[in-house]
């Protein structure tokens, strides 16, 4: 946490000026205006509107990859295609600050709290209403909104709240006129640039020119890919998905705050899914061990394509996962292909995802548990299946799938039996092969429709 006590005086100065201010709530909710701060460049901001509709603080977006997140954003035309995951995914994606008011019990951290107590009693402030307190979390690439961690995180956020602070009636009703309309306007907006002596001068500045998202494309050293190359290549095609999981991971768990809090923003890791597309089956599924960092999914790959041989061609549905394995691909010979209409690997990603949320408490040198588990006040998983229950089921399944049954069940029911086989450990691999052949022969007489299938538990290995 930051220690300088002089800056937080400041800023609580400016963030209890900005509550009283009203103008700056009237603005249009879809009109952009900017910040140039002395020191941390130009940052260009919204209000946040509350499901009321009502103005109850300020997003803040940096220039570098914000700016084409909000154009995004702010053009319904694109939008309109974008499922609620990649608008989470899309808001994820940028550095930036979120400036509202809060009541007291939302401020999740102590210090934060005794702070700001403190400074009100200094200043003989009394709390009021239910949104009396400054709540200002940051926002970093793949990361879940946090406190603020550096001096210039104090800095840009009480420049952005001055300049706020400044709008009046008049710039308000201007508003409309700076608004986003697509990404092929070249849109000037008003920017308000910080002075030596606190105060802001207003100009004109115009909005950075829209970039697509950026995605990491990991490489592996030439060792590795010299061993991987000289597997045997298959016939084998292999449909994969890259994706951000929604539930975000703490590591080092020994180091929690007071509040139970972790000292850093806890990650959304990647996860890598890669399919038969023969089968169907899940050849693996592999998450990030921390943020931005693709040993643990690197690692598992290579351990597939030794011990299955390389595939002769993967099918991709995504930018992310096409700029993921274009090096691996361009390497070992693979023919990659981008294909948008895969919606069975959006149907995989959308039932793993079901059952992600919160926060897991993970130590980066541990395995990762998948997080679908019952977690205890020690967050220990808990095992919460009668065995004896869970054997008799396993067994009821087991004559189904053997006596032949499979054949007579509709297309989702059939895939229900495939999704409990993938997340059950308790069966053997002849039920599988049965899964296997019906899924092909339904897939051979085209009436498969779209099944939906789910991750197989961790630790088991087809």
């Amino acid at each position: 946490m930051i220690s300088n006590n002089e800056l937080y005086d400041v800023l609580y100065d400016e963030a209890f000026r900005l509550k009283k201010a009203k103008a700056w709530r009237m603005l249009d909710e879809q009109a952009i205006v900017a910040v140039r701060t002395l020191q941390d460049g130009v940052w260009f901001c919204t209000l946040m509107i509350d499901e009321q509709g009502r103005s109850q603080g300020i997003c803040v977006y940096d220039a570098k990859q914000g700016v084409s997140v909000l154009r995004q954003i702010m053009d319904f035309s694109v939008d309109d295609y974008r499922d609620s995951y990649d608008r989470v995914e899309l808001v994820l994606s940028h550095n930036g600050y979120m400036i509202g008011f809060a009541s007291k019990d939302l401020l999740e951290d102590k210090t934060e709290r005794e702070r700001v107590s403190a400074y009100c009693k200094k200043n003989k402030l009394k709390p009021a209403g239910k949104n009396f307190y400054p709540m200002i979390k940051v926002l970093h690439p793949q990361h879940t909104p946090w406190r603020m961690q550096t001096e210039a995180d104090l800095r840009i956020v009480t420049a952005v709240m001055g300049a706020f602070c400044q709008i009046d009636e008049a710039f308000s009703r201007e508003s409309s006129t700076f608004v986003l309309e697509n990404f092929d306007d070249k849109l000037v907006v008003p920017v308000f640039s910080e002075q030596k002596d606190g105060s802001f001068q207003r100009g004109m500045i115009q909005l950075p020119r829209y970039r697509e998202l950026e995605y990491s494309s990991p490489d592996w050293n030439d060792l590795q890919a010299a061993r991987l190359k000289k597997v045997k290549k298959t016939s084998s095609v292999w449909l994969a998905e890259c994706f951000l999981m929604m539930q975000c991971v703490a590591c080092n768990e020994d180091e929690l705050s007071e509040d139970g809090l972790p000292e850093k923003p806890p990650f959304y890791p990647e996860n890598l899914a890669v399919l038969d597309d023969a089968t169907g089956s899940v050849i693996m599924m592999e998450v990030s061990s921390e943020h931005a960092h693709y040993e643990s999914i690197l690692d598992r790959l290579c351990e597939v394509i030794m011990s299955d041989g390389r595939p002769r061609q993967i099918l991709v549905r995504t930018k992310r996962t096409e700029k993921f394995l274009r090096k691996l691909c361009r390497r070992l010979d693979i023919k990659l292909v981008l294909d948008e209409e895969l919606l069975e690997l959006k149907e995989l990603r959308d039932d793993f995802m079901s059952d992600m949320g919160g926060i897991d408490y993970m130590d980066v040198d541990d395995d990762y548990d998948d997080g679908c588990g019952i977690y205890d006040e020690k967050m220990q998983p808990v095992d919460f299946l009668d065995k004896d229950f869970e054997k008799k089921v396993n067994e009821n399944f087991t004559y189904m799938v053997k006596s032949g049954a499979l054949s007579e069940l509709p297309n989702s029911d059939f895939a229900s039996a495939v999704d409990f086989f993938l997340i059950n450990d308790g069966l053997g691999m002849d039920v599988l092969e049965i899964l296997r052949k019906e899924y092909r022969r339904r897939r051979r007489e085209r009436v498969i429709g779209m099944l939906k299938f789910s991750t197989p538990s961790r630790g088991r290995n087809r």
